[in-house]
Parts: C-alpha cells; sequence; structure tokens
C-alpha cells in the first residue's frame, strides 16, 4: 500500500464511469462559504475494498450541504466510499493505491449538454498556417506543407489568422490583403491548394473569405465566366476579368467550400475516427466526463463514434440524437433514405447483440427494435430522432441508465 504518483491518463481511465476528475483549485465561493466553512461530508461507504483511494484532497461533494470531504475510494469503476482520511482504511488492500493530492479539489465530472466534440480532434486533420503575419509567412508554411505532400495532392489548411476567433484578417497582414493564385502558386506550383475560412458561426462576423490557387481553381471549375450562384458570395476578380481566387462571402456557412471544394476540405470515416480520441481528451482535461449531443448527428458522425467505440478509445460517457439525413427527404428511393439515415445500423456489431436494422423496416419499427437492444439506451427524442448511449463501463458492473432500454417520446 505504498503511496505514489497517478499518472492524470490513469486517472481519467479510473474515474470515466464515476464522473469524477480533480483540478488544482475550484473559486473560494466553491470551497467554503464567506459565513460558515461547510460542514465535513458524512462518511458514506460500501465493504468493496478500493483500487484506489486519493487521500488528503478537497472533495467537492455536490450534496445537500455542498459538504467537503477528505478522500474518495474508487473500485473499478464505481465510489466505494467518501469521507475522513481515516476512514477509508477499510477499504485498503495489499493492491490498493493510495494518491495523496497535497490539497487539490475532486469534483464531480461536467456534463457538456451541447458539446460538438468531435470538432476539437477534426481541428488538428488539417494543419494551421500558424501565426503568419504577412503573405511571405503563409508562402513559406505553405512551401513546407508542399515538400511533405506528393505533387498533385490537396493542401488544404485552416484559416489565416490566430485561433480561435481568426479576428482582424487581412488587416494582421503586412500587405493589408488577402494572398492570391499567384502568391499560393509560387509556394506550390505542383499541387491545389485551398485556404478554409472560418466557420461563421463560431465567430459570428462577417466576411468569410477563402483562398485557392490557380490548380484548386481549375479543379473546381471555376473560370473567368463563373457566374456566383447567390448574392452573398462574390469570386473575386482582377482588371482582366480573371478569378485571382479570393472568394468573400457575406453568409454565416461557407458556400464557396460546400459548393466547389467539399471534396477536397471534407473529412473521412478515417479522420473522424482517428479525431475522437484527441477531441475526448481535450474535453477530460476541462473536467467533462459526459456529453449529450443534442442537436442531432449526422450518420458518419455517429459513424465515427462507433468506430472509437469498437477499438476501446472512446472514454468520453456518450449520448448523441441522431436525425434523418434532410437532403435525402423528398422524391428519392427508400433505400438512400434509410442509408442516410441510419446506415450505421447494417454494419458489423459491436456485441452479440447489437442492433440490426434491414433497410425496409419502418421508423417506428426501428425504433421500437432499438429499445430492445440490452448494452445501450436508445431513448427517441421528439419526432423522428433517438439518442443512442454508449456507455464503457463492463456489462457486469452496470448499474448506470444503460441497463434499462427505455423508450418515451416527447
Amino acid at each position: 500500500m505504498a503511496e505514489e504518483r497517478f499518472p492524470r491518463r490513469d486517472f481519467l481511465k479510473v474515474t470515466a464511469s464515476t464522473a469524477l476528475t480533480f483540478g488544482a483549485a475550484l473559486p473560494a465561493t466553491a470551497q467554503t462559504s464567506a459565513s460558515a466553512p461547510p460542514s465535513p461530508a458524512p462518511s458514506s461507504s460500501t465493504s468493496q475494498p478500493a483500487d484506489v483511494i486519493f487521500k488528503n484532497a478537497k472533495v467537492i461533494t455536490v450534496d445537500a450541504n455542498f459538504s467537503i470531504a477528505q478522500a474518495i475510494a474508487i473500485g473499478g469503476e464505481r465510489i466505494v466510499a467518501v469521507g475522513e482520511d481515516a476512514a477509508m482504511a477499510a477499504h485498503a488492500a495489499p493492491a490498493t493505491r493510495i494518491i495523496d493530492l497535497k490539497g487539490k479539489s475532486v469534483i464531480p465530472g461536467l456534463i457538456d449538454g451541447h458539446a460538438h466534440m468531435d470538432r476539437e480532434g477534426l481541428k488538428s486533420i488539417y494543419p494551421s498556417l500558424g501565426q503568419v503575419r504577412s503573405i511571405r509567412d503563409i508562402q513559406a508554411r505553405i512551401a513546407d506543407l508542399a515538400r511533405k505532400t506528393k505533387p498533385g495532392e490537396w493542401i488544404v489548411t485552416m484559416p489565416i489568422g490566430d485561433p480561435p476567433y481568426y479576428f482582424n484578417v487581412p488587416e494582421i497582414l503586412a500587405e493589408k490583403r488577402w494572398p492570391t493564385r499567384q502568391d499560393l502558386d509560387a509556394a506550390a506550383p505542383d499541387n491545389p491548394v485551398f485556404i478554409r475560412s472560418i466557420w461563421g458561426f463560431w465567430r459570428h462576423t462577417l466576411p468569410l473569405v477563402a483562398c485557392a490557387n490557380t490548380e484548386a481553381l481549375k479543379r473546381a471549375g471555376i473560370t473567368r465566366n463563373t457566374v456566383s450562384p447567390v448574392d452573398v458570395l462574390t469570386i473575386e476578380k482582377d482588371a482582366n476579368g480573371e478569378p485571382t481566387g479570393v472568394f468573400i462571402e457575406r453568409e454565416m456557412q461557407p458556400i464557396a467550400e460546400l459548393i466547389w471544394f467539399r471534396q477536397a476540405a471534407g473529412f473521412t470515416r478515417a479522420d473522424r475516427a482517428r479525431a475522437m480520441p484527441m477531441s475526448a481528451a481535450a474535453y477530460h482535461a476541462f473536467g467533462t466526463t459526459s456529453v449529450f449531443e443534442e442537436h442531432g448527428v449526422a450518420n458518419e458522425l455517429l459513424r465515427a463514434y462507433k468506430d472509437a467505440y469498437r477499438d476501446g478509445s472512446l472514454t468520453m460517457r456518450s449520448a448523441l440524437v441522431f436525425s434523418p439525413n434532410w437532403k435525402t427527404v423528398g422524391e428519392v428511393p427508400l433505400g438512400p433514405l434509410i442509408e442516410a439515415w441510419a446506415g450505421w445500423l447494417g454494419e458489423p456489431a459491436l456485441g452479440d447483440d447489437w442492433l440490426k436494422m434491414a433497410a425496409s423496416s419502418s421508423a417506428s419499427e426501428a425504433i421500437q427494435r432499438m429499445s430492445c437492444a440490452r448494452r445501450r439506451r436508445h431513448t427517441p427524442v421528439g419526432r423522428g430522432s433517438t439518442t443512442i448511449s454508449f456507455c464503457r463501463a463492463p456489462r457486469s458492473r452496470r448499474s448506470c441508465c444503460c441497463l434499462q432500454p427505455t423508450t418515451s417520446a416527447r
């Protein structure tokens, strides 16, 4: 029972299902009252031996009295005791790890109810240009990427400017202008180059600006005769009427990217699966142990969660609301509609009782059958949407909501 350091990654793994994480400090108002200190938390425990005991801590219980305990013991993926340091002796076995937190805080894990968690890791898929301050800086970065890219392959980057908001562009550049196709051609003559615009709903200021080189314009089919399909999108042209490679949009969604560069700037299934653990790690770093993606997720995102769950890299307790791919709604055959909405159901099972749905099943039948999946909770939320929960707890230890499949409609 020697005291030892406990790697943060291991701590997150142990406590993922207990929804606890620890931080260096909390606001004083969360730790103590100005008028009277909170009473110590009463001891609460079972007889189960602990795998790890955190002592000499500030365990913020968030109970009715907002009491603070000294120690917490965890066995498997469950809290087995909370109370005074001395009370933990009853749960210390020869193999128990005892960690001295030296006054650090233990708090209930945060639940993000509108997370978009997958996007955090996806930021790493396309390289950043860095804190560029001139077109020459941009050219140097593009040239470096070109040296690492095969001729003919796309070079797609994050926006110009400083994340996360990318303010004051192009004013932060020495030239006070956007790079043209000729500027990008000089940096990467053998590759199509596309510099993405920011997503408008992130910054909420316009315009959105994307830049492309000559080869990228050629592959997109954009010439001097190309007319913008909407008045909020400007294809900038020079004095000779030739496109400069700069697209200026007064719209919150990047239309140029979605129309002409969608394939180059899209994410593959492998991209999404690879980014999922990075996304979860970023959220864990701020104490988030559960997410509820309540806004509705696309089929491709649900597949990424399923891939991460299957390979054991999904450390976040996740609940997802999925809904139809509305682009397929209308005069389309049933097959494409079902594939776009719930095609992931017909893929290789996560377990021997994972639900499979035939393409001929109706939505109501699908919901009814999903409610019978023993290892997941599937709760329809509103009309045409269903909640899918991924729980990492082993079946033998489950006492969470995932144990009892339910169906309900609002």
